[in-house]
This record gives structure tokens, C-alpha cells and sequence, in this order.
């Protein structure tokens, strides 16, 4: 790089602050120059953070949009169903675009968004930030090499945490598709069915079917004595797993920040949260069963590839701990392993030993760290300042086309779902 790539922040959320914080680390690569959002506390916190100029903090996307082009490239972190509206008018005015996932919340927009891209030559990259982590891209290197043969099927499951469910799900702007746009499959894993169609690339999916539903977060599920707000009216609220006093304030877990930040409570002292959630009209503080939750929460998916290959993938939110799990078959053997221990097994075939296979075990946890996604969010803003600057982007690279599949999965997942399901056919 001959000198930092300038970028602009469109929707200063906590996805976008995540990666915009990385330019305060590595100034020779970019600054970020620009900001663009709703909500005046937002813009005033991203100016002061970043020096940005008053000029260049605008309170829309389509504002910006507006302005003159000024910067290389946006990071776009709006809600789910603003992508597309607000990405097009950028791509419009010449800016390329790391942006959040899910890029689109129906084919449709998956569509125009592609032709946009088409049409201007501008590039998007989708915040895919899993394929980054070393477990699954350690993964996709050794499935690559052919050392498990073809695969044959591949099991996903993904567990919720009830703290994460809780959080952002029930309680959270992800509560319905006419809050985000989105039913929880596509908000919450399109990550994991990228995965999924990244691992079997070249091979396409031909059907998916999908079945699932709202199980717990009902009325008739709350425990005896509740009410309608964890401070205020409910007696049953010290024996409530969701206890909003509990889960937030006594024994805060990481998703509590998106609670403060949404808030706009960033760094407040204990008594002004607690004043915060005592309020009658804080979605935080509401009966978990009273939510009139629009979203399910629990989903199996079934895909069928087009060489006879399946795949299965099943969601489970308000599990004990969060977790996902991976098992691939192939002809040749199998892998299978949990992200959050950091480690997978490779068992491949081996008739001349006495158990018939060869077991290894796979510890990316000196690169992964511990960190929630393996440093993927560190690794994705690395691999668009690359492609911005004209250099070697990884075997990771999430250019639209190649996240166009999982996307596809998705939204014919959730049409079976709705029609009880019924497979839907890929042309």
C-alpha cells in the first residue's frame, strides 16, 4: 500500500465498531474518514473516536450517498433489511463495500444487489467473518486436499445460549422480521450455511427442506406468578432463568454490551443501568414469554447437492452454553469437531490397523485464542484492504457471488419451513 485506504462507516453499530476499531491499530492501512447514522450519539461517538471531520458525519446513508465521493470504501454495518437499499446508492456513487451479513433478506434482493454490482464494477465483500476463523479454515484446507475423500454429508448444529437467545433474539431488534427484516435462521446462520456451500463448492445444492418453530418463548411457558417486566411486576422473577436483573446487571455475560450500546448507555455506571432497565418501556426488561416473539426458535434444515451429497443443519436457541459443531463424512474418512474447544478430530480410513482408521487430532487454539470468532473479524478487514489495494486476498475472500449459495439455502429454507416442509427445488 502506498498509503491508507480511507473508509467511511454507515450504521455505527456494534459489527461495524468492531471493525473500524482495527484502524486506530493499523493506521498505515486505513482510516476511517467519514460516518454515516441515525442516531446522533452514534455519529458524535465515531467523530471523537476517529477525528472525523464535521463535514464528513452525515445522520443517513442516503446522505451520504448524496455527498460527493470522498473516501475508497464503506463499511456497511445498517440493519438487515437496510443493506441492499443502502448499499446500491453507495456502489452508485463508486464506493466498494465490506458488508454485513446477511447481505440480503430475500432472493430478490440477493438479485438486485448482484446486478448493481455488476453494473458499476464496484466489489462487496460479505462480513462472512467464520470462514476466517483458523477451525473452519484449517477445515476447508484439509477437505481441499482430498484427504477425507468426496464428502458424502455434512452434520451442522449451532446452540444459542439462552444469555445470547435472551439478548438478542426474544428481547433484542432481531425479535422479528418487521424489526430486522429476517427470521433468526438468515440473522443468525447464514454464517453456518456459508460455511456449509463454501465446503462444498463446485458442487451445488439442488433441494432444501426445512422444519421448525417457536417452542419456548410462549405464554402459556411462563413460570407461575410472572408478569410483564422483570423490575416492576414479577414475582417469579428471582427464580426466572431470564431474570433481566440477574442476567444484565448481577451476572453480566459478553452480549450485555449490545444491550448497552443499544441503549445508549456505553459506559454508564451501575445505578444508571439499573434505572435504565427499571424503566416500563425497556424491551430488555420484558417477560421473555410475554415478548410476542415472530421468529422461531428452533430449526432443522436438509440439503440435497447435485452429486447426491446431503447436508443437514439444525439451530437450537436458549441452550446452556453456545456451541457449534461440525461432523463431515467423506469416502475417504471424517472430520468432526466444536469451534468454541478450539480443536476437530481427523479420522481417516485405514483397513490394515487393528481399529481400521487413523486418528489425529487438529489444535488451532494458539491461533484462534479463545476469541468468540477465531479472529475473523480482524482477518476479514485485513483480506478487503487487500483487495482494495490491489493485493493477494485470502482462499476466504467472501466476494458476493461466492456468499450468493448460502444466502439461496436460507431463503428457501424458510419458505419450507413456512409451507411445512415442503422440499424446494434450486434451478
Amino acid at each position: 500500500m502506498t498509503k491508507p485506504v480511507q473508509i467511511i462507516v454507515v450504521g455505527m453499530g456494534e459489527r461495524s465498531m468492531i471493525y473500524a476499531r482495527e484502524a486506530l491499530a493499523h493506521k498505515d492501512w486505513f482510516r476511517i474518514v467519514g460516518v454515516a447514522d441515525i442516531v446522533p450519539e452514534r455519529v458524535r461517538l465515531a467523530r471523537d473516536l476517529f477525528s472525523i471531520p464535521e463535514e464528513h458525519c452525515f445522520s443517513s446513508a442516503e446522505e451520504l450517498a448524496e455527498y460527493p465521493r470522498f473516501a475508497d470504501a464503506v463499511i456497511n454495518g445498517t440493519m438487515d433489511r437496510q443493506h441492499v437499499a443502502t448499499s446500491v446508492p453507495l456502489l452508485k456513487r463508486g464506493y466498494d463495500i465490506l458488508l454485513e451479513k446477511p447481505f440480503a433478506v430475500n432472493q430478490e434482493e440477493a438479485e438486485e444487489l448482484l446486478r448493481c454490482v455488476r453494473e458499476t464494477g464496484r466489489r462487496v465483500m460479505v462480513c462472512h467473518v467464520l470462514r476466517y476463523a483458523p477451525f473452519y479454515r484449517t477445515i476447508k484446507e484439509i477437505v481441499s486436499g482430498g484427504e477425507i475423500g468426496r464428502i458424502i454429508n455434512i452434520q451442522m448444529s449451532e446452540q444459542v445460549s439462552f444469555f445470547h437467545e435472551s439478548v438478542s433474539y426474544v428481547r433484542g431488534k432481531y425479535a422479528s422480521p418487521e424489526l430486522c427484516g429476517s427470521g433468526m435462521l438468515l440473522s443468525k446462520c447464514s454464517h453456518d450455511l456459508d460455511i456449509m456451500a463454501w465446503l462444498m463448492s463446485g458442487t451445488k445444492p439442488v433441494s432444501v427442506s426445512s422444519i421448525g418453530s417457536l417452542f419456548q418463548f410462549r405464554p402459556e411457558m411462563a413460570p407461575p406468578g410472572s408478569g410483564s417486566h422483570c423490575f416492576l411486576d414479577c414475582a417469579a422473577e428471582r427464580e426466572c432463568v431470564y431474570s433481566a436483573r440477574r442476567l444484565y446487571l448481577e451476572h453480566p455475560q459478553r452480549w450485555v454490551n449490545n444491550i448497552w450500546h443499544e441503549c445508549g448507555c456505553d459506559g454508564c455506571s451501575e445505578e444508571e443501568k439499573r434505572r435504565i432497565l427499571s424503566g416500563r418501556d425497556n424491551p430488555y426488561s420484558r417477560c421473555v414469554y410475554g415478548c410476542d416473539l415472530q421468529i422461531v426458535d428452533h430449526q432443522s434444515v436438509l440439503i440435497g447437492f447435485e452429486d447426491g451429497a446431503t447436508g443437514t443443519f439444525s439451530m437450537t436457541g436458549g441452550a446452556a452454553a453456545s456451541g457449534r459443531h461440525i461432523h463431515i463424512t467423506g469416502t475417504r474418512g471424517e472430520i468432526d469437531g466444536i469451534f468454541e474447544e478450539q480443536r476437530f478430530t481427523v479420522s481417516r480410513i485405514v483397513p490394515w490397523e487393528a481399529e481400521g482408521k487413523n486418528v489425529r487430532t487438529v489444535d488451532v487454539s494458539a491461533q484462534q485464542k479463545g476469541n468468540a470468532h477465531g479472529g475473523g473479524d480482524q482477518a476479514i478487514v485485513r483480506d478487503f484492504i487487500a483487495l482494495l489495494s490491489g493485493g493477494k486476498t485470502s482462499p476466504c475472500c467472501t466476494a458476493l457471488e461466492d456468499s450468493m449459495t448460502g444466502h439461496q439455502i436460507v431463503f428457501l429454507a424458510e419458505k419450507s419451513r413456512e409451507r411445512n416442509g415442503e422440499t424446494q427445488y434450486i434451478d
